[in-house]
This record gives structure tokens, C-alpha cells and sequence, in this order.
């Protein structure tokens, strides 16, 4: 349904949009991207830096998917040492210059107005 927004004080248009139907089924989510990038590939192993800062972050994504900037499939496979570097195994083999992505989703409530 379309919706115009005024400002009280003076009348003037603040905002026009549409609102969406209010279902209470619905599932707002805020995705996050974390990048890395390849630090030694050994054919389908990759370890990735930059990605996370602590082993316990990357031992608690283990499994997690991961997607390149060039469409490869891979997973987390666990932590190697203690500084946050990952071992990871993907589709394909990566080169150096891909960009490794690990998407994640958090739910949203709507803030109480």
C-alpha cells in the first residue's frame, strides 16, 4: 500500500514509499559479509587469512560455507595456529587474487516506536 509521510510541525513531505502487509510470519534478516584472502593453496586446500582475528572464531564457523569472487563453492574445514588463519577446501582451484567471502545472517526485530 503506498504510504506519504508529513512532518508535523509544519506539513511539509518528509518521505513517500510503499509498506509492506503486516504479517507477523514474516523474517527480517541483515546479512554480513567477512573477507579473507588466499594465503598458501595447495590445489583444492586453501588457507585464508585476514578472514578472522582468533582460532575459537573460525573453530566455531567450522563447516560453514564459503563462495569466492569467482564462484567457487567451499567450506571452513577448522583453525590453523592460533592467530586466525583458516583451513578451507573448496570446488575448483583458487588463485591468488580471489576474494574468499563468508556470509552470514543475523535476524532484525523491527525497533519499537
Amino acid at each position: 500500500t503506498p504510504a506519504i509521510v508529513f512532518r508535523v510541525s509544519d506539513g511539509r513531505l518528509v518521505a513517500t514509499g510503499y509498506s509492506e502487509t503486516m504479517d507477523a510470519d514474516r523474517i527480517v534478516l541483515k546479512r554480513v559479509t567477512l573477507t579473507g584472502y588466499p594465503f598458501r593453496i595447495h590445489k583444492r586446500m586453501v588457507v585464508v587469512r585476514w578472514m578472522f582475528f582468533f582460532a575459537s572464531d573460525a573453530d566455531a564457523l567450522r563447516r560453514a560455507k564459503l563462495v569466492t569472487k569467482f564462484g567457487l563453492d567451499g567450506e571452513i574445514l577448522g583453525p590453523l595456529g592460533t592467530h586466525g588463519l583458516v583451513r578451507c577446501s573448496f570446488s575448483e582451484h583458487v588463485t591468488h587474487k580471489d576474494t574468499v567471502c563468508l556470509h552470514l545472517y543475523k535476524r532484525v526485530f523491527p525497533k519499537a516506536v
